[in-house]
């Protein structure tokens, strides 16, 4: 790992106690206006649609024993109720075993896991494969592990309400494969991105499954020598974009990239210097990012650019306020939420 990068998370780790009683941890989803946020550290933990209602997920067991990487919010019914799902994973003296979690309003329901080959594998990167419609789950794809650095791709279709076996997508390779992520694009097809060791540096890979169902993939840039990592999907009009990291020689800072036409293209930087951990924030394409030299979150719209000072390791929730119209930040506090409105900056890529 480059230097610049570990002084970063030392940083981050150093700034643990964050200001306010700011908890810092939790899962965010978006679907236009309306918004999810998993308070992951709570027991048990605490899904919030909204600032005014939340729903409790059952307790995992021991503190520490739960990891949750997914939410994602579903369309509403008719009837308005919000509809959600959860995915992560739970350790425990027999293994490592899947929580899904899928809900509407304040109903929670445990989705039974996908049958696995090795169950006594390491599990990391549970992504749901969502989209629109009345069947908007379509699967659940995931990273496993025998040994050290040695994971591979895995998936595990979702019918009727029950998955069918999971199958591997890609074995092993000469090292690590980490964050991945995964999403449904407007054609129907699934989208997978995930950071691969090449033998020299972590690089973007990405397979998409077509309409007949076959896989194709490859590298989302040409081999460039250095570390991208931390890849974020947001599904588009036409295709989808990705957001992530790329060490430039000295920091890293964040980069993006649209698919379009079965093809990757218009890759760019669109953070400052040491900027770290993006993530699209609601529908018009707003992303959001660490910048480590300062310890501030920075939205960048399509509109303006905003900073807030809060500083925490945990992404904060967007919104508007009510009264204002005026882009804020939210995070879950002790009592309530703590919101913390942007002031402009300029930021240049």
């Amino acid at each position: 790992m480059p230097r610049s990068l570990r002084l970063t998370l030392t940083i981050l780790a150093l700034a643990g106690a964050s200001p306010g009683e700011i908890a810092a941890d939790g899962l965010t989803a978006y679907r236009g206006s309306a918004w999810a946020h998993l308070q992951a550290t709570s027991e048990p933990p605490v899904l919030w649609l909204g600032t005014e209602r939340s729903v409790e997920l059952p307790a995992a067991g021991a503190a520490g024993a739960a990891r949750y990487d997914d939410l994602v919010l579903i369309e509403p019914q008719p009837d308005g109720r919000a509809g959600w799902a959860v995915a992560g994973v739970a350790r425990g003296a027999d293994g490592q075993r899947f929580l899904l979690y899928t809900g509407r309003g304040g109903e929670v329901t445990a989705l039974p896991a996908p049958d696995r080959a090795r169950p006594e594998n390491r599990l990391a990167s549970a992504r749901w494969l969502a989209s629109g419609g009345p069947e908007p789950l379509h699967g659940l794809a995931w990273l496993e592990a025998s040994r050290p650095r040695g994971q591979e791709v895995w998936l595990a279709p979702l019918r009727d309400g029950a998955f069918e076996p999971a199958v591997r997508l890609v074995a092993d390779g000469p090292g690590s494969q980490t964050a991945l992520d995964a999403a449904v694009l407007t054609d129907g097809s699934w989208l997978l991105v995930w950071c691969a060791f090449d033998g020299e540096d972590d690089e973007l890979v990405w397979r998409r499954r077509q309409a007949d169902g076959s896989w194709v993939g490859g590298r989302v840039s040409a081999d460039n020598g250095v570390p991208d990592i931390t890849p974020r999907l947001r599904v588009t009009r036409d295709g989808a974009a990705v957001a992530w990291s790329r060490y430039d020689g000295r920091v890293y800072r964040v980069r993006t990239a649209r698919f379009e036409d079965g093809r990757w293209s218009g890759e760019d930087w669109a953070g400052p210097a040491d900027s770290l951990y993006p993530e699209w924030a609601g529908g018009d394409g707003t992303l959001l990012y660490f910048e480590g030299a300062n310890r501030t979150w920075t939205a960048a719209g399509p509109a303006s650019t905003l900073r807030f000072e809060t500083a925490t390791p945990t992404a904060p929730v967007l919104d508007r306020d009510s009264t204002s119209g005026l882009l804020r930040a939210l995070w879950p506090a002790r009592s309530g939420w703590r919101a913390e409105p942007g002031r402009s900056a300029r930021v240049r890529p």
